[in-house]
């Protein structure tokens, strides 16, 4: 497998959509186990990618899916391959079909060239992020890809830029495809950057197994693969009684007195706490998107203004709550599950999560678009899905593969209840709209900023 440098796949779109970053916490490492694994092989020796916790800096722009319903269908359960462990064995949870892949790729795609030269028919260039959840990828799908189609792939590291790179130098790499955000995923299909699938994706599957897709992961030009999401953190040690168990109660210092970590960025803060002040979850955009929802949105802030704590991205909002500087705060699931694995004093508040997903996606300029087919295929069946899940716990968006996934590698933690798309955690969840967002982040981050600069309501009455 050949990783070719992110400067050879420069993020530019011709329509001017501006590419979001990567996922959060795509750079996080798994703990090291904080508690004896003694019996579980898979746990007692952490997956490459599960090394010391290393936490990088958040991006500076938005970070990078439905509700989960009935079991899935006994066709879409069947169709899930032997999953690997963290020792090469086949997990029990699922059928042992073929050979799981190995942990590192195979000898033919090692010895690859460089993706600027892969002119063969039969080789892929695959773009995903960087950090731990791109090794996540590799590992177990990327890898097994080329060893049970005997394809080579050719790795493309985007590191939050986007991969489809229409206006690249001669010599540089193409990706065939490759993981994007939602937003990218429809602007790049609006501009006719990227190939459309038939039926959203459903002529890569079985029309029945379509119904095991969570809503909102097949697009006309991207099939979902994995979500992650904006939640509340809570340390249990700073409240003296009762902790906050829900949006409502995370946004209310009377009843739950105690700082609260807040980023200083109006997405997902503001729709947080529109749902804190009882907005559903289907309410939130329309709300925000007129000056009374929005009003009500700085509102509720303003109800713990004195009691928040501002912070420039969610690793020090996430470490202000672990290191009890504040009793509360936003977090990425990625992000708040490592601390808890890392023995953190800290618990989710999964009601109200924001949640947002990755697409696999074929850009138009691919000469190897059958070949990407059979890829994104491959990349979002079950096994996969489960794969990469046991080792960077983001949510799968098929429902056999959330049942399928269980213990995380590197930790020997039970994934189960930190995925955010696992059916108890969505029960109450939003998707965020990335298109919203992309129209309407100029005037509402203005709003913010003006709302930051105001006295606090409470010193506007007194001045009245």
């Amino acid at each position: 497998m050949t990783l070719i440098a992110a400067a050879t796949c420069v993020a530019m779109f011709h329509s001017g959509a501006i590419a979001q970053p990567s996922p959060p916490e795509a750079g996080e490492q798994a703990a090291k186990p904080t508690q004896s694994t003694a019996g579980d092989p898979s746990a007692a020796k952490p997956a490459d990618d599960a090394a010391q916790v290393t936490k990088p800096d958040e991006p500076t722009k938005s970070e990078p899916v439905g509700k989960a319903g009935e079991e899935p269908p006994a066709n879409a359960a069947a169709a899930a391959d032997s999953v690997q462990t963290g020792n090469g064995t086949a997990a029990t949870e699922t059928l042992e079909a073929d050979k799981p892949a190995a942990a590192e790729p195979s000898s033919s795609a090692a010895a690859q060239p460089a993706a600027s030269e892969a002119a063969a028919s039969n080789e892929l260039n695959v773009a995903t992020w960087s950090g731990a959840y791109g090794a996540a990828q590799r590992d177990a799908v990327i890898a097994g890809f080329t060893e049970k189609r005997s394809i080579p792939v050719n790795v493309i590291e985007r590191k939050g830029a986007d991969p489809i790179n229409l206006m690249a130098q001669p010599g540089s790499a193409l990706p065939d495809a490759a993981e994007f955000s939602g937003g990218e995923v429809e602007a790049g299909c609006k501009a006719g950057q990227l190939v459309k699938l038939e039926e959203g994706g459903k002529e890569l599957i079985a029309p029945a197994i379509a119904e095991d897709f969570l809503p909102g992961s097949l697009k006309p030009c991207g099939i979902g693969a994995f979500a992650w999401s904006h939640v509340i953190a809570v340390n249990p040690g700073q409240f003296a009684k009762q902790q906050p168990g829900s949006l409502a109660d995370a946004f209310d210092a009377k009843r739950f007195p105690g700082k609260r970590a807040f980023i200083k960025k109006a997405r997902f803060l503001l729709e947080a706490a529109l749902m804190a002040d009882g907005a559903k979850a289907e309410e939130v955009y329309d709300l925000l998107g007129s000056a009374e929802g929005l009003e009500r949105a700085f509102a509720k802030l303003d109800s713990i203004r004195d009691d928040i704590i501002w912070f420039d991205s969610a690793k020090a909002a996430m470490t202000a709550v672990s290191k009890g500087e504040a009793a509360a705060g936003q977090s990425f699931s990625g992000r708040a599950f490592f601390e808890v694995a890392r023995g953190s004093p800290v618990d989710i508040i999964w009601d109200g999560q924001i949640y947002e997903m990755t697409y696999w996606a074929i850009p138009s300029n691919s000469p190897r678009q059958e070949l990407a087919r059979t890829f994104l295929k491959y990349a979002t069946e079950p096994a996969q899905l489960v794969a990469v899940s046991q080792r960077f716990p983001y949510g799968p968006t098929r429902r056999s593969a959330i049942a399928l996934t269980k213990r995380h590698h590197g930790t020997g933690l039970d994934v189960d209840g930190f995925l955010p798309t696992s059916p108890d955690n969505m029960k109450t969840a939003l998707a965020s709209d990335e298109a919203w967002w992309a129209e309407n982040r100029e005037a509402i981050d203005t709003a913010f900023a003006e709302w930051l600069a105001r006295p606090p309501a409470k010193e506007t009455e007194k001045a009245d």
